[in-house]
């Protein structure tokens, strides 16, 4: 797998990981607002952190890319 592969493999896994913290937000949004079940807090928790760990897993190997 070359750099540009490993790129993009991270690009969409970070996506996929914002794009479910984004529906956990919108889930607990409609709850509140009387309309369905809201996600537990720890369940945010986790898609936040795995959105975060992305995120910087992404940046690190593009920094990475950059440099080299």
């Amino acid at each position: 797998m070359d750099n540009a592969d490993e790129l993009a493999r991270l690009f969409i896994q970070a996506d996929g990981a914002r794009a479910r913290l984004d529906a956990l937000l919108r889930q607990r949004e409609a709850a509140q607002e009387g309309c369905g079940l809201s996600p537990r807090p720890a369940e945010i928790d986790k898609a936040r952190d795995m959105a975060e760990t992305a995120e910087r897993l992404l940046n690190a190997h593009a920094r990475m890319v950059r440099t080299a």
